[in-house]
């Protein structure tokens, strides 16, 4: 007489799904693992952005209001050291804080003829400390936010190595 199947060891035992079946299964397992940490990628690029949008928010308005009083831009400046001249509009105040909140480390300037948007044209410029594709996507969120999206075209520009903002007078 045959052994009752509890006798049976595990081991000899088949799986009664298909094999397809338990590979599908897998596979979708993995792509759902794939967009969820993908998804977390996109939201952290989202979040480093606003307070980059930030800093180039704050800044701007002392640097008008010395435009508008003066009838000129200042010289060209790093935000570490700012000219003493823009005391007196609030400057480091307004952007001291901004500064560090930002998530990606890096040199903020004022130029007036340097940078990619050509002399003449008044720039904020960011560059990353580490310029890497991270801060390079982040950027191009910022200038879908600020600009149009376009990195090489509009007000603000995106290079491999930096994030450049065209002031104007208004």
């Amino acid at each position: 007489m045959a052994e009752p199947a509890s006798n049976i060891p595990k081991l000899v035992e088949v799986d009664s799904t298909p094999l397809w079946y338990r590979i599908t299964g897998t596979l979708i397992f993995a792509a759902f693992i794939g967009l969820v940490i993908t998804l977390g990628f996109i939201i952290r690029d989202h979040l480093r952005v606003d307070p980059l949008a930030s800093v180039f928010r704050q800044c701007r308005k002392p640097l008008i209001q010395y435009r508008l009083e003066k009838n000129t831009w200042p010289a060209d400046f790093d935000f570490a050291n700012p000219a003493a001249d823009l005391a007196a509009y609030g400057f480091s105040e307004a952007v001291k804080k901004s500064m560090g909140n930002c998530d990606i480390p890096g040199k903020w300037s004022f130029t007036l003829n340097k940078g990619p948007m050509g002399a003449g044209n008044p720039t904020i410029i960011f560059k990353p400390t580490e310029p890497d594709i991270f801060s390079r996507r982040v950027l191009l969120i910022l200038d879908e936010r600020l600009d149009d999206g376009v990195p090489e075209t509009g007000d603000f520009r995106v290079t491999d190595e930096l994030g450049a903002f065209k002031l104007k007078d208004q």
